[in-house]
């Protein structure tokens, strides 16, 4: 029992370290297809992702029982009330199991920009390659993912932001 207990925390104590790491650029083999995406919103309905073709998407895979998505979270909240909304679209898929659990967070945390599940990391990591959370993708205007940016983030930074997203700050 002790033996699975210590083997569990390790896991997690190495999932955060990993999640921290500076990885950004997409390699090779990050390039992920993301034709025919579908996200699933908390209220069970999906949207497929092409509807904001046009607009770069940040797009932040988080739990509730992720301690460096937690912290995140309200900066990545600041971000979407700061860019312009018909570029740049902010959204969030968390994986947690428990809809309950995600709903209490966003509410608790005025966590507003548009929301989606995946209980299960079966599209996370099938579809996106998603390993470590919190882990965000950064997908042009042409719906093609243009830079992995994996652990928590400094959103609010205008510098890190000029350098990860297509074009910049200022687009193009």
């Amino acid at each position: 029992m002790i033996k699975n207990a210590f083997g569990c925390c390790f896991a997690v104590v190495l999932m955060m370290l990993l999640g921290c790491s500076p990885n950004e650029a997409p390699r090779a083999e990050d390039q992920v297809d993301l034709q025919g995406l579908e996200l699933t919103r908390l209220d069970g309905t999906s949207v497929p992702l092409q509807h904001w073709k046009g607009r770069v998407l940040i797009i932040n895979l988080w739990a509730t029982w992720c301690a460096p998505c937690r912290e995140e979270m309200p900066a990545l909240q600041a971000l979407s009330e700061q860019l312009d909304p018909e570029r740049y679209k902010v959204a969030g898929i968390s994986v947690d199991r428990d809809l309950n659990l995600v709903k209490e967070f966003l509410l608790k945390y005025g966590i507003d920009f548009a929301e989606f599940r995946d209980p299960n990391m079966k599209m996370a990591k099938a579809r996106l390659g998603v390993e470590v959370l919190p882990e965000t993708l950064i997908i042009d205007s042409d719906g093609r993912l243009h830079r992995r940016v994996t652990g928590i983030r400094d959103w609010s930074d205008a510098d890190f932001l000029e350098s990860i997203l297509p074009g910049g700050l200022a687009g193009g």
